[in-house]
């Protein structure tokens, strides 16, 4: 059995944060997790949001595009790099050595397995990258297209999840096949319908979002596979917004590639991605950036985590990260992103003059809304957020108004004074 000390050291909790999060207690907060109390207990998420460095005089609404480090975090990764300065002729070259200098050629299988138990995946079938973009253009450039061939995609989709698929187009003459959903989307249903009415016989793969970036909608990703598989067709989903938002269970949605990031929803340090391919295929798509292992077919996200030299520190701030929320439980982080999400929804729409752009049913909404009043650009409200209470959402064009992330470092009394100034102001 792991001993405590043990325990505490392995999972980056110092003897004085362990309080702030489980009470009086030093025991390791996994113990903690059978007795949590309910998403809305202000007690519990007071104590969760000690646990980050974010100044008390600023809000930040916007993990949609940088997450925001818990302390745990940020003191593993630079006691990293503060050990790689201080010992770097310490090291052996040896794979086994205890503490390692650089990545890019390890399997990081402790990493991955813990990534598995979050998506529930096959942590052979998943490899780490630097972020979604990475992984996107990984599988895009590695599966074999020729000309013709068509890829369903959408007209909300970010730059870096469809630009990959544009290169393939360009270079190779396969088409990009671009599908108009509405914003904001009404239904479940209607997404369903525009997708499959797109399929066509030359149709070799679709790529959707599962969260979209700009409206927060939450595709039916399950239902549009199952169609997809149907007709043979490889489906690739976005989970740019989607890791530490919302439940990911890849066995269920059963896609055939999935790709995301860590440095949104889960706090890690930027440049920590991911890509799962099926066992299936996996073994069939090329390798994009070649290294050692780029023809090594016994472990298949080895293959592509293997990239040439990495920033290990990064890895050991990932590796915090995940415990971090792993301990918390991610059922109970996102519960909370929704209950804050539905809090601001719902007040959004009884003031007069606001638009929300986030899909009307609630059930495909999470922490994620896009809303504007009317005579604002979205700079306009974004810096009056900053001007009237330091709040930061992020501007989502002139039209969409802003972004507003909820996450588990924002609690209720936020939600109400953000509501309180959109009020002010549509007044």
């Amino acid at each position: 059995m792991i001993s405590r000390r043990k325990a505490l050291k392995s999972l980056g909790w110092s003897a004085l944060s362990i309080p702030a999060l489980a009470g009086s207690s030093l025991e390791a907060p996994s113990s903690m997790m059978s007795t949590l109390p309910a998403a809305n207990d202000p007690s519990f998420w007071k104590r969760v949001r000690d646990q980050y460095m974010l100044s008390t005089e600023q809000v930040f609404f916007n993990p949609g595009t940088i997450g925001v480090m818990p302390r745990v975090v940020v003191e593993r990764v630079t006691k990293h790099m503060n050990y790689i300065a201080t010992n770097v002729a310490d090291w052996a070259y040896k794979d086994d050595n205890a503490e390692k200098f650089i990545t890019g050629y390890q399997h990081l299988l402790f990493i991955r397995n813990k990534v598995a138990k979050l998506l529930n995946g096959d942590a052979k079938c998943i490899a780490l990258t630097d972020n979604t973009t990475n992984s996107m253009s990984y599988i895009a450039q590695g599966l074999n297209l020729k000309p013709g061939d068509e890829i369903i995609t959408s007209n909300q989709e970010h730059g870096g999840g469809i630009s990959s698929w544009k290169v393939r187009e360009m270079r190779d003459g396969a088409v990009v096949k671009i599908i108009e959903l509405p914003k904001p989307i009404h239904s479940r249903e209607e997404v369903i319908e525009l997708v499959v009415k797109s399929f066509t016989s030359k149709t070799r793969v679709l790529m959707l979002s599962h969260i979209i970036s700009g409206s927060g909608a939450i595709l039916p990703a399950k239902e549009i596979c199952v169609e997809a598989k149907k007709r043979g067709i490889f489906t690739v989903l976005d989970g740019a917004q989607t890791t530490g938002h919302i439940k990911i269970d890849l066995k269920d949605i059963d896609c055939d590639a999935y790709v995301g990031c860590f440095h949104k929803w889960i706090g890690a340090p930027a440049g920590t991605g991911y890509m799962y391919v099926k066992p299936e295929y996996i073994k069939d798509i090329w390798t994009t950036v070649a290294s050692y292992r780029w023809d090594n077919h016994e472990d298949e996200g080895f293959r592509f985590t293997q990239r040439g030299t990495g920033n290990y520190s990064m890895i050991e701030g990932l590796d915090a990260a995940l415990d971090f929320y792993l301990q918390i439980g991610p059922d109970k982080a996102y519960e909370r992103i929704k209950f804050l999400g539905d809090r601001l929804r719902d007040g959004l729409r009884e003031i007069n003059k606001v638009k929300i752009y986030s899909p009307l049913d609630n059930a495909m909404c999470a922490g994620i809304t896009v809303y504007n009043i009317d005579g604002f650009t979205g700079t306009k409200l974004q810096d009056a957020f900053w001007e009237k209470a330091k709040m930061r959402p992020r501007a989502s064009g002139d039209v969409f108004g802003v972004r507003h992330c909820t996450h588990i470092f924002n609690n209720p009394e936020e939600i109400d004074k953000a509501l309180s100034i959109v009020k002010q102001l549509a007044s």
